[in-house]
């Protein structure tokens, strides 16, 4: 809960951070007429949002949960992880579509060096949030840290090339804050559709079939597996746990479940099943 907590706030900060360079960036974009910094301001708004909306869900969870559910924080973690994704991976989307307008209806692009200035300190600011995150999220082991401080340091190299783009403008005849646009997002699509698919695979609870049946196996060699009933499994953070229901625990089940662990990384509970509870 201590951790929420700190996640929480770093997130309110975080977002009132995104807030100011949102403005900043789209004051510029529109004064300057690129459309790769009007593009990043859009980003930092979506971001802004994100954790907005992630400081609001996980407050929520903190006022109602307690040591009895303390897996709503993890798996609410969890979600946001994945829909902070899912907007970067749109961001990417809409950067594309903008360049290739850009692309097809080319437009002249005006700057000052004190856009230049503010631009380039917007992206040192982004990779020292980054540098922040890193180390903030693995001793928080928060997978919504980790998300953000990736984000991040995407930014920072959007935000950097979008000040040589304005650079490029100025003295060559060719829509270069087109193509770096077309390329920036790229480079932003595919590695968050690959965290979305990653962050989906946690949040429900994905256990890989090899892992599952290696499991079983370690069952088997003890000859119960006639009294397993069913497994449960629960990825929390970087660890994975399984709850092994059985009709009988008539054996040693606290051996069985260090081998299970030994074998495969996975943290194995034995619980008996009554009769009559559903499974």
């Amino acid at each position: 809960m201590r951790n929420t907590a700190a996640v929480c706030r770093i997130c309110l900060l975080l977002f009132f951070l995104n807030l100011v360079m949102f403005g900043i960036k789209l004051y510029i974009g529109l004064a300057s007429n690129s459309i790769s910094i009007f593009s990043d301001s859009i980003n930092n708004l979506f971001d802004s949002l994100s954790l907005l909306l992630t400081f609001a869900v996980l407050t929520v969870i903190m006022r109602t949960a307690d040591k009895n559910t303390a897996s709503m924080a993890e798996k609410g973690e969890q979600l946001f992880s994945f829909l902070f994704s899912v907007v970067i991976v749109f961001t990417g989307f809409y950067f594309a579509y903008s360049s290739l307008e850009r692309f097809m209806y080319p437009t002249p692009v005006w700057y000052t060096y004190t856009y230049l200035t503010v631009i380039a300190a917007t992206a040192a600011v982004k990779l020292l949030i980054f540098v922040f995150l890193k180390k903030t999220g693995k001793r928080l082991s928060s997978d919504v840290l980790g998300m953000v401080a990736f984000d991040s340091l995407l930014d920072f190299f959007i935000t950097s090339a979008t000040v040589l783009t304005l650079v490029l403008s100025g003295t060559v005849r060719f829509s270069f804050d087109a193509l770096f646009g077309l390329l920036i997002s790229i480079a932003i699509i595919v590695p968050a559709v690959k965290m979305m698919i990653d962050s989906g695979k946690s949040l429900i609870n994905y256990v890989p079939a090899p892992l599952r049946y290696r499991v079983n196996r370690v069952i088997d060699e003890r000859g119960i597996g006639d009294r397993l009933l069913y497994i449960k499994y629960l990825r929390a953070g970087n660890e994975t746990e399984a709850c092994a229901f059985f009709s009988s625990l008539d054996f040693n089940s606290e051996e069985l479940c260090e081998k299970v662990y030994e074998t495969t990384g996975i943290r194995l509970f034995a619980i008996l099943q009554t009769k009559g509870e559903k499974q």
